[in-house]
């Protein structure tokens, strides 16, 4: 293919694409306390408005895989990156609770589409034996846009408002869009229509739908995380505000260092391994934060839950990617539409139980990830 001489920058476009997934998909954990005082939300509207994020990531996956798959990646990851943008400038000046639900859909939307792309991209330009290491290392530069946010509103929260903060970081993002302009993307894999056919057929694998129920726990995992772990220790915890939103900090830092390590282990150390202990070590850090007695246990628990959290996508990505390499846009779009269910679901769902059981959600999680990513095994060929 023409982009092998060009793989370097190719990379370079994908680590820049998810880096705004990173800030699009904690956003909310970000601004949802300012928002909740800026417009009075009860749990269960503040879940709702949180709940849109995921939607609106979900429309974002459905469209992806299909379209690059036909078209390739180029205008698209140019289309999405704007509209994050563009999402985020709208969430800064909004001045409504309908405002700001649009503002979050097209945010969602936008970063959608730039997760399910960059994955696939960098699943088309990576060999069989170093495709799981590569995607673990796409990872680690959603950390680097996900920890971007909590930290700077831990730090400047008390100078700047959540308004401004938001604002700039929209407007320093449009950077990244002008080295998409240069680099020469993979071709679309269909020169002439969308094959139906092999779509179909791709949604009755029993292999790609359970893996993809694997993400559904896993996204669900993240989401209700991210989003609700400041929540959780200010009102059951009673940390002060800006040690919540650290911890916030901390299990993004934590997925990041793990994603980074995975990205040597992997080579080395089986799949299933390592997936099984990373659930284990998600458990134990969230059974820390509801013991602890001192903000530094919360923290050492919260970043605990993240290194446990940094395997499951690259792992599960990674095969498919191996399975499906002739329609990866496809089969990656499926399960991440699943996953983003998840998401949402799992999200909606806090906002029903309430934050009292917000542990034991997360516990049950990990399990259930352990449990469908083991009988997947049975219908790998």
């Amino acid at each position: 293919m023409d982009y092998n001489n060009n793989r370097v920058s190719v990379l370079a476009a994908a680590f820049a694409g998810m880096t705004f997934f990173g800030v699009a998909f904690v956003i909310m954990g970000a601004v949802l306390p300012s928002l909740i005082e800026k417009f009075s939300l009860d749990t269960s509207s503040a879940s709702t408005l949180a709940g849109v994020l995921p939607l609106g990531i979900l429309l974002g996956s459905i469209l992806f895989g299909p379209v690059i798959d036909r078209f390739g990646y180029k205008s698209l990851i140019i289309i999405s990156s704007i509209l994050t943008i563009a999402g985020l400038e709208l969430l800064a000046f909004s001045e409504s609770t309908l405002q700001a639900r649009i503002a979050v859909f097209i945010t969602g939307v936008g970063g959608g589409i730039l997760n399910g792309l960059t994955n696939a991209l960098v699943s088309d330009v990576s060999k069989d034996n170093n495709r799981a290491s590569n995607l673990s290392i796409l990872g680690v530069f959603y950390t680097i846009g996900a920890i971007a946010m909590p930290l700077l509103f831990a730090t400047l929260s008390e100078k700047l408002p959540y308004d401004t903060i938001v604002a700039r970081a929209g407007i320093f993002m449009a950077i990244p869009v002008i080295l998409y302009l240069f680099v020469s993307f993979p071709r679309a894999k269909y020169n002439q229509g969308i094959p139906l056919k092999k779509i179909f057929a791709l949604l009755k694998e029993p292999f790609l739908i359970i893996m993809s129920f694997t993400l559904f726990f896993q996204s669900g995992l993240e989401g209700i995380s991210n989003n609700w772990i400041p929540t959780f220790l200010e009102e059951q915890a009673g940390a002060d505000r800006e040690a919540a939103m650290f911890s916030l900090t901390t299990i993004i830092l934590g997925m990041g260092v793990g994603r980074l390590l995975l990205g040597f282990l992997l080579r080395k150390i089986s799949n299933r391994v390592v997936l099984a202990t990373s659930m284990a070590l998600s458990a134990t850090g969230m059974a820390i934060v509801v013991l602890s007695s001192s903000t530094i246990l919360s923290l050492t628990g919260t970043f605990i839950m993240g290194f446990g959290f940094a395997s499951t996508f690259p792992v599960i990505l990674g095969e498919l990617g191996k399975k499906y390499r002739e329609m990866s846009g496809t089969a990656f779009s499926i399960a991440l539409v699943i996953a983003l269910t998840g998401n949402t679901l799992l999200n909606l769902l806090v906002g029903i139980v309430r934050l009292n059981y917000f542990h034991i959600m997360v516990i049950a999680c990990t399990i259930i990830i352990i449990t469908l990513y083991s009988i997947s095994y049975s219908f790998k060929k």
